[in-house]
């Protein structure tokens, strides 16, 4: 499985609103070639807002397929997207889908586990909830680490015992490309997740971005301070 950043791949590539009567179309399990997973709905739910176009239900999936499936283009990326089933978390559920996805979608090139992700906050970086953390490989080690690979030992030092392994080469060189386009372009993160609730009001209340103020890790006094920073510069 790849790492959970390069969701921002698609989006930076070339992100583009469908029309509001767009209409779907059917395309042959083999055009498709990313394969999303979700760990829970609410992840879905957001995925699917964000296809620039909503294909057909496939025609045909695996006997022992189980999986329940979204279809649709990001970009020039046909993508088919997974949830993973209800009540069910962890590695091995996520390993059943992704099994499952390539039964029915034999040309899956590229899978990615999108969720969330612990980050570890510092002087120089100030993680906080609901941040989108871009972490990238170095020195042969992969970009995620997982929680369980490390020990706590006498002197309350952290020790790392292994690391998962790294995303294919190129889907790391393409976010040297997503870095020099948000360079000399910026994003705009802000205003297409405006956008999207705009046209879907049903989503807004659970989906919009929460009030800086009610965030009780930050004072009230540096709340809006914070959120603008964020907005500015999402490397801060």
């Amino acid at each position: 499985m790849a790492s959970p950043y390069f969701l921002l791949l698609f989006y930076y590539e070339d992100h583009q609103l469908p029309p509001s009567n767009a209409s779907t179309r059917t395309f042959a399990n083999e055009c498709y070639t990313i394969g999303w997973i979700c760990a829970l709905v609410t992840k879905y739910v957001a995925a699917q807002a964000f296809l620039d176009e909503e294909h057909d239900r496939a025609e045909f999936v695996d006997t022992n397929d189980n999986n329940d499936y979204i279809l649709g283009r990001m970009g020039e990326h046909n993508v088919v997207i997974a949830v993973l089933p209800e009540g069910e978390y962890g590695l091995a559920s996520a390993a059943t889908v992704a099994r499952d996805m390539l039964h029915s979608f034999p040309n899956v090139r590229i899978g990615l586990m999108v969720g969330i992700g612990g980050g570890a906050p510092s002087r120089k970086h100030d993680i906080r909830l609901g941040d989108v953390i871009v972490s990238v490989s170095r020195d042969g080690n992969g970009g995620v680490f997982q929680y369980d690979f490390g020990n706590t030992i006498q002197d309350q030092s952290f020790r790392t015992t292994g690391y998962l392994n790294q995303p294919p080469t190129v889907l790391r060189t393409a976010v040297n490309g997503v870095k020099a386009q948000h360079e000399k372009n910026g994003h705009q993160f802000e205003e297409t997740i405006n956008t999207i609730l705009e046209k879907n009001r049903r989503m807004r209340k659970k989906y919009r971005r929460s009030d800086p103020s009610s965030d009780r890790l930050v004072s009230r006094k540096n709340a809006a301070l914070c959120n603008s920073m964020l907005i500015k510069d999402p490397t801060v």
